[in-house]
């Protein structure tokens, strides 16, 4: 009986020295890089959509993809803790490049609208960008807490950006 105790009390101890998993800026970099062209591939959907199941089943598809992308991203950004200056530049500019991506996938979610609707998937898609757009404030508030201190306002300013796409596109859809 003792011995069991001390057995439990030895793997508690070694669970508890054990370091946390912590990522890298350049894996950091390269989940930002999965999650562009996740997203290249969820517009490159949305402005192929005609109207037709098959197309819908590929919307869906990378839309999941595009989600998961995000989730990941989101919860390694917050494993990886305070980033150095020179690490936060470069991450910096593949959120830069990422917001200006997100406002034209969501441009071209509005421009769909009306085929959208007249499929019969508004719903769907409503459901879809109201998921993503939660998703991505996620994102964006894991970077304003690992980012240095010098580039906060900008993320900032980038989530502001992207919130009003997601909630013009949002308002499209009339959700």
């Amino acid at each position: 009986m003792q011995l069991r105790h001390v057995a439990t009390f030895s793997l508690f101890g070694l669970a508890l020295t054990k370091p946390h998993y912590k990522r890298t800026a350049a894996q950091i970099e390269a989940d930002i890089a999965t999650l562009s062209s996740d997203l290249t591939s969820f517009d490159d959907d949305i402005k192929a959509f005609t109207g037709k199941l098959t197309q819908a089943l590929a919307l869906l598809s990378s839309y999941d993809t595009l989600a998961s992308a995000i989730t990941t991203t989101t919860s390694e950004i917050t494993s990886t803790g305070d980033l150095s200056s020179s690490d936060s530049d470069t991450i910096y500019s593949a959120i830069d490049s990422l917001t200006s991506q997100i406002v034209d996938t969501l441009s071209d979610a509005v421009s769909q609208y009306s085929t959208v609707e007249s499929s019969g998937y508004s719903s769907e898609v409503c459901d879809a960008l109201s998921t993503l757009g939660t998703d991505a404030n996620g994102l964006y508030e894991a970077l304003e807490t690992t980012i240095d201190s010098a580039y906060t306002a900008d993320i900032d300013t980038f989530q502001s950006t992207i919130d009003s796409a997601f909630s013009t596109t949002t308002t499209t859809y009339g959700c």
